[in-house]
């Protein structure tokens, strides 16, 4: 009996102590004495303690070969993709995941369901929340994003996942996720391929708020106006797998932005034939897509110690009040990139100039600007010297840049970055 009532006694002695420890580890982490150890990783073969890879460091390899349409009119991309996964891990993979980025703006995307108005973080239009009397105030912004939202059908439209022999693969769609089975385990040390086909409607940016679509243009010469088209986090991508976490595969919800893993990259884009393209990666066929002078000024621009024009501020006003006869294939490859972007659009003008790394991987790196007549002189003027000087400054204090072109682009999106855009 006095064991009991001295160990009732003991209890709120110690209290305080469990719950100093339970705030420490779960609180808000404000505490400015809290110590790192209990948020760093354990060392282990696959990261040392001094954050440096182990010698069993691992981490997977994506290839995609893309092949993608943009429809001008409907505003839609349509596209296919051969992946190539190779497990690099030391475990047997049954299934891949997928991030499906797109379906963010499905209707009944987890996203759409539980976005707060005037909560923190959000992404869209501005918001007043109301209290007592006063009444939640919706900005037009706001209403024309509703009515976007309502109006349209945006999300992926998955046709096919297939075997590269044509069977198809089982699949679970899950919000922005995808599972896909394959038909046995992945070994460690192997690759597996498989092809998927989708197609999506691009969201209008300045209605939505995204991180890709378009801007229209109605006020140009051409006949119902003219669009500027950034296509980003626009094909299924492979989620990242690795050994602190296993498969990332979480809900895309919109605000953050997810591990990827790196890979080599061969993609094609099948534009209306008076579209200029800025992508990740390098052009192919430029025989294909450019004039003879503009290649003339491309291979100049490499040796240039300023800015000079791809595509002129008179070829592209042409291209902006005319239309499209057909269509052209832009070709571009990218090698050991974690992502994959690009841009479209006739308004483009296109300036370069050549940057010198001598003794880099990349000994001339091409800093490139696009952008429309409305970005005015302050693009002109400044815009691919400021990519150039970066280069400088940053390769002074840091390493040489390691890919072999650097591109400013004027699009929709108030300020994203992809590999080399």
């Amino acid at each position: 009996m006095l064991f009991v009532a001295a160990l009732l006694f003991a209890i709120p002695a110690h209290a305080p102590l469990s719950a100093q420890g339970v705030q420490q580890t779960k609180g808000d982490y404000e505490d400015k004495f809290r110590q790192l150890d209990e948020v760093l990783p354990t060392p282990n073969t696959y990261r040392n303690a001094s954050g440096a890879p182990g010698h069993e460091y691992w981490q997977q390899k994506v290839d995609y070969r893309i092949t993608a349409e943009l429809d001008e009119p409907r505003r839609r991309i349509t596209a296919r993709a051969t992946i190539r996964y190779t497990n690099n891990s030391p475990d047997s993979l049954p299934w891949l995941w997928m991030q499906l980025d797109q379906n963010i703006f499905r209707k009944d995307s987890m996203a759409e369901l539980t976005d707060v108005f005037g909560g923190p973080g959000r992404r869209g239009p501005k918001v007043t929340l109301g209290s007592g009397d006063a009444p939640t105030k919706l900005s037009m912004d706001e209403l024309r994003r509703q009515q976007t939202m309502a109006d349209n059908s945006y999300g992926y439209d998955i046709s096919a996942v297939k075997t590269l022999a044509g069977a198809d693969l089982p699949h679970t769609i899950v919000g922005t996720l995808m599972r896909v089975d394959l038909p046995q385990p992945l070994a460690p040390g192997e690759s597996t391929e498989f092809a998927i086909e989708w197609a999506f409607n691009i969201v209008e940016e300045d209605a939505v708020v995204a991180r890709s679509g378009y801007e229209h243009f109605p006020d140009d010469l051409r006949k119902g106006g003219n669009d500027i088209f950034l296509i980003a986090q626009w094909f299924p991508r492979m989620v990242a797998y690795s050994d602190y976490e296993g498969w990332h595969n979480k809900e895309f919800l919109g605000r953050g932005e997810f591990t990827l893993e790196f890979g080599d990259y061969e993609v094609a884009m099948t534009v209306p034939d008076d579209h200029i393209v800025a992508s990740t990666g390098v052009l192919q066929n430029p025989d294909a897509v450019l004039t003879a002078a503009q290649r003339q000024r491309l291979e100049a621009a490499k040796n240039a110690d300023a800015p000079m024009f791809i595509v002129t501020p008179q070829e592209a006003a042409a291209a902006e009040a005319g239309n499209p006869r057909g269509t052209k294939t832009w070709q571009f490859s990218a090698t050991n990139v974690r992502d994959f972007a690009w841009a479209s659009s006739r308004k483009f003008m296109w300036d370069a100039q050549g940057h010198k790394q001598p003794g880099a991987q990349h000994e001339t790196v091409l800093a490139m600007s696009f952008w429309p007549k409305e970005g005015g002189d302050l693009w002109r003027k400044y815009s691919t010297a400021a990519v150039a000087h970066t280069l400088k400054v940053y390769s002074r204090f840091s390493f040489d840049y390691p890919y072999p072109t650097a591109q400013l682009v004027n699009g929709p999106v108030g300020g994203m970055e992809y590999p080399m855009i």
